[in-house]
């Protein structure tokens, strides 16, 4: 009889066949030797869609609200329903006697296998199915031994459990969330709101920050620095007192200044100590894509797919799709193989690799207690001709990474001198290399930094001070400062905190939580998520910053009204449902009864949405023209006047979205709107000069308009620049997009929806410029996008040559044009 072997991926069914001799290539498998060898393509079938269960759920409406099935069920996704059948016909065959599941070793690989293996009814007697469990590189060895130490299926239910609860957990509340707040939220608008149980807690990291950055008030404060010499040399310190290195009031600085200014001192007390810094861990996908988006300004899907494509297509990096940063130690020989084969082509980068760190015993790089789905990403071969500039950089990254971790520790010098003048300390801080080690990978200035960028500068070359040594002020500098908001996100700092989210939670036991290997979002999915937020018009990236849009705090915003839905909007209901699911994937937890606390969320989650007051639509809530009362909206570069046409008034009211350097969201708008000075923000004049204001509409009586007055937070500051005063352009967006939230542009022969290239979602909605003869007017599709429908509009042409009036509307199910007659309307 046949052992039928599935795998997650075919490059994985061609690392069985080496092992086991299998050379017999089929249609969607690999035959010989004993075995067949098929795979998977990721997941090949789904959960079934809501109108899959009835035609009551297949149109939007809250009556239809809560969607709880009995029981979910799935169905095969149709872009691999012919591997997948594939598949169901090598397991049916008569000649198979032992199924081995071969997927990725963890809880999404179970559920790949499980959800395949569901579509078929197995013929083979009960424990004739095992699990090929290893997270190691798949060499020969490996695969062989592996298979001599197979564990029943049964074994591994509890992953099954836990990876199905996940499953139906996120479709419940996506599918039941997200149509509940598109009814309520979109008003007139033809928004779509999606709500998912890891998305929504990124999104409201990113709107939290942006609260915490626009109710952020700076505050001054002094650093004194004194310059110290002697027959030895000069060196700087840093005034401090016990735990205190800073001033809040200027004269308390002063008087201190005027105390030590060219006053005599001495060296209290020096302290050097040798210290050694160990090389990097290996890369996970995530520290993979915070390392590119920092360094080469790359996105985490530009990376995952650059990564990708180096590993399918050039054959040089490993899988990248893993969270692990050490190796299996039954990886020991392939990772000598791979230093010997990457020391000829690139020997300046291995020349200082210790043969002797290529051992079990280095458990920074050989750990298997550490090891999940997948080993680290590490090169597997020199970079081929061919490669594009992208991906050069990101396999320089990979391999450079890889070579420090068998080089020596990088060893130095730090020393820590505190100078006394007049009964006041200077604190000076040194390091000085002693041996490179690992950073001669790098050079010194570009390896990873070792110290954080908050703390003092360190200086090189500190002359040799002993204790007692005579120390001459012969400078002082008292340098103003201003406390600093939380940093904007960039991809890399989102990355990081999806990573490891504790500081966000409160609880002590969900802290664990997130300290351990679990985040928000997995290795693979982090990347999609953030492109998902962008869109669905959540946020936007600009450069390497990625800022939350008026939308993406709307929803948050209302989610946090609510006493039960809002824990949708926080990374701790996040953390409570993973520790419920590890639970479950390590056999403790009960999956039954966690499916019940999600049905009764969401049935509770529901109910508060179809009791809250509607949505009037996000651009009403921005406030009255000061100049016209007209309404004012958003626009690409301001906020303007909708009078703003000359037939409406030609109102040229305007406020930026960016007044020297800082950005201006709409809840700093409506606070200009309502009369009020905004709090001090952070602004960079034309002349690169740093100051803190607030912000205050005002009228020019001279010149009869309004405009954006700096205010200073301290008089001694000075007054900023004022921003532009150029009218925005009109828009080239006519709307919004009903399917997917996207902008609506003309285009040759229709207005459609700007994400309709597959890499940003594929969107196929669009309305042709001429239908049934007549060519639609402007002013008809925009009352389309808007609305949902047109006035009445005559001149349409029918098939057999007659002309008919009618309206137009977007169908909600189809999101396609369609005739409305007046004598169909009730």
């Amino acid at each position: 009889m046949l052992t039928l072997v599935l795998t997650e991926k075919p490059s994985v069914a061609r690392d069985f066949a080496r092992a086991l001799g299998v050379s017999g290539k089929r249609d969607g498998f690999l035959e010989g030797n004993g075995y067949v060898i098929t795979w998977a393509v990721g997941h090949l079938v789904e959960l079934a869609e809501p109108e899959d269960y009835g035609a009551e759920w297949k149109k939007w409406t809250l009556e239809s609200l809560p969607i709880l099935p009995a029981s979910l069920k799935y169905k095969p996704i149709s872009r691999s329903e012919k591997q997948l059948a594939v598949i169901q016909r090598q397991i049916r065959r008569e000649d198979v006697g032992k199924i081995v599941i071969a997927t990725d070793a963890g809880r999404e690989g179970e559920v790949i296998a499980r959800t395949i293996l569901g579509t078929v009814e197995v013929q083979q007697p009960q424990g004739a199915m095992y699990r090929f469990w290893t997270s190691q590189a798949l060499t020969e060895q490996v695969v062989r031994e592996t298979l001599q130490n197979l564990k029943p299926a049964s074994e591994y239910d509890r992953l099954w459990n836990a990876g199905q609860s996940r499953q139906i957990a996120d479709w419940l509340v996506g599918m039941n969330l997200s149509r509940a707040a598109t009814l309520k939220l979109r008003g007139a608008s033809r928004n779509v709101f999606s709500v998912g149980r890891v998305q929504t807690a990124v999104l409201a990291l990113l709107v939290e920050r942006k609260r915490e950055r626009d109710d952020f008030v700076p505050r001054p404060y002094w650093l004194l620095r004194a310059n110290f010499s002697n027959e030895k040399g000069a060196w700087w310190g840093t005034w401090f007192q016990g735990e205190a290195d800073r001033f809040q009031k200027k004269d308390a600085a002063e008087a201190i200044l005027s105390r030590v200014e060219n006053e005599k001192g001495k060296v209290r007390s020096v302290k050097r100590e040798k210290k050694k810094l160990p090389p990097p861990l290996l890369y996970s996908l995530t520290d993979l894509q915070r390392e590119a988006n920092s360094k080469l300004g790359l996105s985490a899907k530009d990376t995952l797919d650059i990564a990708q494509a180096l590993y399918e297509e050039k054959k040089c990096l490993s899988y990248p799709r893993t969270d692990s940063r050490v190796l299996g130690s039954q990886n020991v020989d392939l990772a000598r193989k791979i230093v010997a084969k990457l020391s000829k082509a690139s020997p300046e980068i291995f020349a200082g690799v210790q043969q002797s760190r290529i051992s079990k015993t280095n458990k920074r790089v050989f750990n298997d207690a550490k090891l999940t789905d997948h080993h680290a990403l590490i090169p597997l071969a020199p970079l081929p001709q061919g490669a594009t500039r992208e991906q050069a950089q990101v396999y320089d990254l990979v391999l450079k990474r890889f070579a420090a971790a068998f080089h020596p520790d990088y060893e130095y010098e730090a020393t820590l001198i505190v100078t006394d003048v007049q009964g006041e300390t200077f604190r000076t801080k040194g390091s000085r290399p002693l041996v490179p080690g690992w950073k001669a990978v790098y050079g010194l200035k570009e390896a990873p930094q070792s110290v954080s960028p908050e703390e003092e500068p360190e200086e090189e070359n500190l002359p040799l001070l002993e204790r007692g040594d005579p120390a001459q002020v012969v400078e002082t500098r008292l340098e103003e400062k201003m406390t600093q908001p939380p940093p904007e996100y960039s991809e890399a700092l989102l990355l990081k905190d999806m990573t490891n989210p504790s500081r966000y939670v409160t609880e002590e036991e969900l802290q664990k939580i997130f300290k351990g290997d679990i985040g928000l979002g997995t290795q693979a999915t982090r990347a999609q998520i953030i492109e998902t937020l962008l869109l669905r018009k959540y946020i936007v990236r600009e450069k390497k910053k990625l800022y939350p849009t008026e939308k993406g705090c709307y929803l948050i915003d209302r989610l946090r009204r609510f006493e039960r839905a809002r824990a949708i909007a926080t990374p701790e209901e996040t953390a409570r449902w993973e520790m419920e699911l590890e639970k479950i994937a390590l056999g403790e937890g009960d999956p039954e009864a966690f499916m019940r606390g999600i049905r009764e969320f969401v049935q509770n989650g529901v109910e508060e949405f179809k009791m809250s007051e509607g949505g009037q639509g996000m651009q009403a809530a921005l406030g009255k023209c000061p100049a016209c009362g007209g309404e004012i909206i958003e626009g690409k570069k301001g906020f303007g006047c909708s009078n703003w046409r000359e037939k409406d008034g030609g109102c040229r009211f305007v406020v930026w979205k960016e007044i020297d350097g800082q950005k201006i969201w709409p809840v700093t708008l409506r606070a200009l709107l309502s009369g009020k000075t905004t709090p001090p923000m952070h602004f960079r004049s034309r002349e690169g000069r740093e100051f803190a204001a607030g912000l205050k509409l005002e009228r020019d009586e001279a010149e009869g308009v309004w405009v954006t007055r700096f205010v200073p937070v301290e008089q001694t500051l000075e007054e900023g620049a004022s921003a532009s005063s150029s009218p925005p352009t009109a828009s080239e967006v006519l709307g919004q997009c009903p399917r997917c939230g996207g902008d609506v542009v003309e285009g040759k022969k229709g207005f459609g929806c700007a994400n309709w290239r597959d890499a940003d979602g594929g969107c196929r909605f669009v309305v042709w410029k001429v239908i049934a003869g007549l060519e639609l007017p402007m002013e008809a599709v925009k009352d389309l996008l808007t609305h949902g429908e047109t006035q009445l509009l005559q001149g349409f042409i029918s098939k057999k040559g007659k002309e008919f009036s009618a309206r137009l509307k977007i169908d909600e199910n189809e999101y396609k044009t369609v005739f409305v007659f007046e004598n169909s309307r009730g």
